[in-house]
């Protein structure tokens, strides 16, 4: 229950004032002049002060700013009988959020009230989000660590949705983290306390799919010996996680659709409407546009379902994570040997990761079982010299540097080489090698380089 302070020297209005709030579920308590107003705010946190501008002794200004001293985030709201432009002026300067007329219009400060409070609150959620993303604390799971640019943009777009009830669709490709972001959004949001269900829609048989989803009642079909509550029913105020969304038939997508839509879903073989107050996090390694372009995907799902896109970089255009990536997974598997070699390190590094976090989770813990507790080399870790997917080779660029020595530094010489014949146009410079400009950043990221000084 938000606590509101009422300032105001006429014992009638403050009166007025006191039952209205409480009758709207306010916890309220009364000043009739600034110098109490003042005493309470030091005894006692308010959500709220409403204040008159003109009191005895202490004016509202000096409450005002006496308020804001002890806790920045109260929200204060003045009320006059002799409003004029400078006054509003000065109030609003000083941190007051509105002000209001005599004679007062009570709906309206209530609900003034309301959206103050409720904007507090989203602020207060996206600071405390803001404090844990920045320690690291994100989930139970560093992969959606890292200070990489494209990791820092997608986690930014977490922050911001993760108090709200929005849906977020997240894409990428396979093994980008999309359910531990999933389950990120989910611990900082108010439904925390509530399940987080999460659905693998590629690992069910259509008709399975829907009974998961939605439940069924008994007889529903062979095999239905009892009513069985769907997801949906068991997220009640949760969150459901649809992963590979785009893997559904158009039967599920319609149902879908329409508990988006309407809240509201049946269960197979019944009648009875269940309302669903689930918030839906979906996510597919799939290209959705291509997919309605084909007929695969409805295109007024595709729309229910994009209120938030996140898109998740693959692994290789957040190599700066690299280390510290590797680094967590070794603690996860226990491991407490002496690490990895620069030799090591060096092998991971020229890797493009096609099969992202899932692949290298899979490759260090496979390393640590080889190392048996020793340091962990080349030998161990049974990657390609070079990832399947990288574009530029020194067979097809003659301007690679001759006495590179690995790889590696072919690369780096060839991206530079690039850089100063495009004059540090990167989209040019990725058409010379023969990449995406998206692929470029990754790699100038990956090896430090700074295009301005790659030119002359």
């Amino acid at each position: 229950m938000a606590s509101v302070l009422v300032v105001d020297d006429e014992k009638k209005i403050a009166l007025l004032l006191e039952e209205d709030l409480r009758e709207a579920g306010f916890d309220v308590t009364v000043a009739n002049d600034g110098d109490t107003a003042v005493r309470l705010l030091h005894a006692k946190r308010f959500d709220v002060v409403l204040t008159d501008l003109r009191l005895g002794g202490t004016d509202g200004l000096a409450v005002l700013r006496r308020a804001k001293e002890i806790d920045p985030s109260t929200v204060v709201l003045l009320m006059t009988a002799y409003a004029t432009v400078q006054t509003a002026i000065a109030a609003l300067k000083e941190g007051a959020l509105d002000y209001f007329e005599k004679p007062l219009h009570f709906d309206k400060i209530r609900l003034v009230l309301a959206r103050a409070l409720e904007t507090r609150r989203l602020a207060e959620e996206n600071q405390r989000l803001r404090e844990r993303v920045r320690a690291g604390d994100v989930g139970a799971d560093t992969m959606v660590r890292g200070a990489s640019a494209a990791m820092g943009r997608a986690m930014a777009l977490v922050e911001k949705v993760a108090p709200t009830d929005a849906t977020v669709l997240l894409t990428g490709e396979s093994g980008t983290g999309k359910e531990v972001v999933a389950r990120a959004i989910h611990e900082f949001s108010e439904r925390r306390s509530h399940p987080l269900v999460a659905v693998n829609c590629a690992a069910l048989a259509e008709t399975l799919l829907e009974s998961e989803l939605f439940g069924h009642e008994k007889g529903a079909f062979t095999g239905a010996h009892e009513r069985k509550a769907g997801w949906f029913e068991v997220a009640k105020g949760g969150t459901i996680f649809l992963d590979e969304v785009a893997e559904t038939k158009p039967s599920t997508q319609a149902k879908l659709l329409r508990v988006l839509e309407d809240r509201r879903f049946h269960r197979l073989g019944g009648s009875e409407i269940i309302e669903s107050q689930a918030r839906v996090i979906a996510a597919t390694n799939r290209n959705l546009h291509e997919e309605i372009r084909s007929g695969g995907f409805r295109e007024d799902l595709f729309y229910r379902l994009n209120v938030f896109p996140i898109e998740l970089p693959p692994l290789r255009e957040r190599m700066g994570d690299l280390d510290a990536l590797c680094e967590h997974f070794l603690a996860r598997s226990q491991y407490r040997g002496p690490g990895l070699t620069a030799e090591a390190r060096a092998a991971l590094s020229g890797y493009d990761w096609p099969g992202n976090l899932r692949e290298l989770r899979n490759v260090i813990e496979r390393a640590v079982i080889l190392a048996g507790g020793g340091s962990i080399t080349r030998e161990e870790l049974h990657v390609p010299a070079t990832g399947p997917s990288r574009a530029v080779t020194t067979d097809s660029h003659p301007g690679a540097n001759p006495d590179a020595t690995t790889l590696v530094e072919a690369e780096v010489r060839l991206i530079r080489d690039a850089l100063e014949k495009a004059g540090g146009n990167k989209s040019k410079a990725a058409r010379l090698l023969g990449i995406t400009r998206r692929a470029l950043y990754g790699r100038l990221e990956r090896y430090g380089i700074d295009p301005e000084r790659s030119q002359g």
